[in-house]
Formats: structure tokens, sequence, C-alpha cells
């Protein structure tokens, strides 16, 4: 990838940064709320009720769904941490990664 200006490398370096700093978030409350499912899967299992075991089952569900998020998110953040690493050591700018018109 070839970026032209040092201003587009510095917006680059903010989107990436930005992005890498949502996806953290969104991967703290991925685990926040799978652990609530979690909780509420417990709770509710301890009655013996058709339709309450009926909504544990959907928390435990719920749980599963956000915990994969969760590792999703892990990946996406660990893939952005490259791509802000790759900026750093000068790979998507400089002289030398522009195209040369002449």
């Amino acid at each position: 990838m070839k970026w032209g200006s040092n201003l587009e490398l510095k917006d680059l370096k903010h989107a990436v940064s930005y992005i890498h700093s949502e996806i953290n978030r969104m991967e703290t409350m991925a685990g926040t709320l799978s652990s609530i499912e979690r909780d509420h899967y417990n709770k509710l299992t301890r009655f013996d009720h058709s339709e309450l075991m009926d909504v544990a089952v959907e928390e435990q569900n719920a749980a599963k769904q956000l915990g994969a998020m969760k590792q999703m998110c892990l990946s996406i953040s660990q893939k952005l941490e490259g791509i802000q690493q790759a900026i750093e050591r000068g790979e998507f700018g400089g002289a030398e990664n522009r195209d040369q018109t002449h």
C-alpha cells in the first residue's frame, strides 16, 4: 500500500489507532456481557421451571456468541497492532514506497 504525503500517513496512523482503541473497547464489552449472560444462565438453571430453563438456554447461547465476538475483536486488535508497527517502521510511507513517474 502506498501513501503519498506525511498528512495521509498521519491520517492513517490516527485512523488505525482509533479503530484499534474501539475494537479493544468492544472486546471488553463483549467479555463483560458474556460473563453476565453466563451468570444469568447459572442463576436461571437453579429453578425448576420450563420457561426459565428456556430463557437460561437463550442466555447460554448469547454468552457463547459474545465470547466468540470477544475472540474476533482480539484477533482484529492483534492485526491492527501489526499494522501500527508497520507504519512506525515506515513500511507505509516514505520516498522509497512512492510511485516514481517521470
